[in-house]
């Protein structure tokens, strides 16, 4: 039961921060084609505590295309039409499944191996607002922080306040669900998007992954429910300090974890504040801290609340411009209705090494207390080292 949960719910994080690779750029009816190539590969050990000794290899592949017409931007009323579509291989197991069994799992890219049809999408925008709908990743565009993305553990991605809290994860990383999503920003600042989505991008309630195993089944029906997403922002450009407060509601039936009765759909909310210390983002000298808090019912939640936190600084080194180095802390309280579980807790300091403009390696050492959320659980320590390329 646990390892589905941090297979199914930890291992979102990291669509919140992915940017995706330009790999070429062709002209195709009137518009622009892009596509690209992303890939990871991630070896970890378990260095001292549970999981010691024991090591893991894993790698995944993202092929995406991004179709834009071409526009006149000059137009006040223009809209702009893209359309995307992307395909998604993991190979090999990841450190949650071989080494710890850890509750929000470690390394985001984990997934069940795979060959899938990933997220594809058509959109409409104008110069203040953009309608997504298809198979969409709401842990690309929701609840996301700047300097979590940095990290390594699911913790810091989609957090665990809703990823533990929806049927399978809701729709994140690594099963997008069918959706629909609007957005608006003001030129003041103000940002405001809302999305509904399939209730269970799996189509299993029991997390089975094989009848939506290649990502081209999909069901929709009032017993998996909708999953509802909404946020509000101030995020000005250039300003130093930035913050969001969001909310979610899952539509189907969650049953009470002390009582056994059926309640009527789960919600919880959460808050984000993030602030630049100095620089410019993505330039040398620019270092980046958020804190984010989520709460949830605990009569039929599995994590009552969580609190994430981090700070990412870029060109630490004068030699080294281009390379992050990170630092996070993440805890998620269980319900008190969970008998023998009570919080897991991590602490991570990560360095992305930049080589050049497509590749980079990210050393990567994880502190984690109670491990799988259990009272009586021994700590672990991990390393990772995370290969990644980009074309």
């Amino acid at each position: 039961m646990l390892y589905k949960h941090l297979l199914l719910t930890g291992l979102c994080g990291a669509a919140c921060f992915t940017n995706l690779s330009a790999g070429g750029e062709y002209g195709v009816a009137g518009g622009s084609l892009v596509v690209g190539l992303d890939a990871t590969l991630d070896a970890s050990s378990g260095v001292s505590g549970q999981g010691a000794g024991r090591e893991s290899l894993f790698g995944t592949v993202l092929g995406h295309a991004l179709w834009t017409q071409s526009t006149d931007k000059a137009a006040a009323k223009s809209v702009t039409w893209s359309a995307y579509a992307s395909v998604h291989w993991v190979e090999g197991r990841g450190p949650s499944e071989r080494i710890l069994g850890d509750f929000l799992a470690v390394d985001n890219a984990e997934a069940y191996q795979t060959v899938r049809l990933y997220s594809w999408w058509v959109e409409a925008g104008g110069a203040t607002w953009s309608w997504r709908s298809g198979a969409l990743l709401a842990d690309e565009e929701f609840a996301c922080t700047t300097p979590g993305g940095a990290l390594i553990n699911s913790g810091f991605g989609w957090p665990a306040f809703i990823s533990a809290n929806v049927v399978n994860t809701g729709p994140a990383y690594y099963v997008p669900a069918i959706g629909t999503r609007l957005a608006w920003t003001a030129p003041s600042g103000w940002i405001a998007k809302a999305g509904i989505y399939d209730g269970d991008s799996f189509d299993s309630a029991a997390g089975d992954n094989r009848p939506n195993r290649h990502g081209t089944h999909y069901q929709l029906n009032s017993e998996q429910g909708a999953v509802i997403m909404a946020e509000l922002g101030y995020a000005p450009e250039h300003a130093s300090t930035r913050a969001y407060a969001g909310t979610w509601l899952h539509t189907a039936d969650f049953v009470d974890l002390g009582s056994g009765e059926n309640h009527s759909g789960n919600q919880g909310a959460y808050a984000i504040l993030e602030r630049t210390l100095a620089g410019k983002a993505g330039e040398a000298g620019n270092v980046e801290v958020h804190v984010r808090y989520g709460w949830a019912p605990e009569d039929r939640s599995t994590v009552a609340w969580a609190l994430d936190t981090a700070v990412a600084a870029t060109g630490l080194l004068p030699a080294r411009p281009a390379d992050v180095t990170a630092l996070g802390w993440v805890y998620a309280e269980l319900s008190a209705k969970l008998a023998g579980q009570d919080f897991e807790q991590v602490t991570e300091l990560s360095h992305t090494i930049a080589l050049g403009e497509h590749l980079s390696v990210q050393p990567d050492i994880q502190y984690i207390r109670h491990v799988g959320a259990v009272s009586n659980a021994s700590d672990a320590w991990l390393f990772t080292l995370r290969l990644s390329a980009s074309y």
